[in-house]
């Protein structure tokens, strides 16, 4: 049996649309017994209405490695945040970015902008997150200030782990990142190789860590410099590795 885990943005889907070529390989491969997953950065609901009339997922690794789901998307394993630490986050950040929290498979904010067509819970207060604190992210409008606050954040907040997304922040339990969250799905499930595919910064660690690496032509050399393989597709990537 073979695994593959996936990133989602700018990997497996572009401006909302799936590839036809992707959907149709993934379905191939998991009707040939193997093992179709996700390794994101998104939370639950941020993923769930996209796909249900279109992947049906094997596993489920979220909020940047902090949670792992299996099929039935009952958690196998999680990290989190304390609230007091959300807290004091957002008191220093909340004037700069607006910022999400990923919390009990939702999404909350102060926003009331819907994007990308996202649900996510419209708070008044951080009171109104209940439960465990999974991530947070936030925009930091260019590559190059998103990794210069990933610095701040780190050495602002030592308890925390920031990962860049391009333009994007994801935030995490120190040391936590997709790499983590491909050995909690190994370890729990028992799996003895796993791929896997991205396309961005936070992917290094799920490359580094899978024992088989795809990225794309497009992606930062520093992905293209430690993957095994550099594809056009999800669809070329499950070729290769079923070869």
């Amino acid at each position: 049996m073979k695994v593959l885990a996936s990133d989602f943005d700018g990997t497996l889907l572009f401006n909302d649309q799936f590839r036809e070529n992707d959907l149709k390989k993934i379905k191939e491969f998991q009707q040939q017994g193997h093992l179709f997953g996700l390794c994101s950065g998104r939370p639950f609901q941020g993923i769930h209405a996209l796909c249900q009339n279109h992947i049906d997922f094997d596993f489920y690794i979220l909020c940047t490695g902090a949670l792992v789901l299996n099929k039935n998307h009952e958690v196998l394993f999680k990290s989190t945040i304390t609230h007091e630490l959300l807290e004091r986050f957002y008191q220093q950040y909340q004037d700069q970015y607006p910022i999400f929290i990923q919390a009990n498979f939702k999404i909350y904010t102060f926003e009331t902008l819907q994007v990308n067509g996202i649900v996510r819970e419209h708070i008044s207060s951080l009171d109104e997150v209940n439960g465990d604190i999974y991530g947070l992210s936030m925009n930091a409008s260019t590559d190059d200030n998103a990794r210069r606050v990933c610095q701040e954040i780190e050495k602002l907040f030592p308890e925390l782990t920031a990962h860049q997304n391009k333009e994007f922040i994801d935030i995490t339990e120190k040391g936590c990142s997709k790499g983590l969250g491909i050995e909690k799905l190994k370890e729990i499930l028992h799996i003895q190789n796993i791929a896997g595919i991205g396309d961005s910064y936070n992917d290094i660690p799920m490359l580094e860590t899978v024992d088989h690496s795809f990225t794309f032509h497009d992606s930062p050399d520093s992905l293209k410099e430690i993957a095994d393989d550099i594809v056009d597709s999800v669809a070329e990537a499950i070729t290769i590795y079923m070869q």
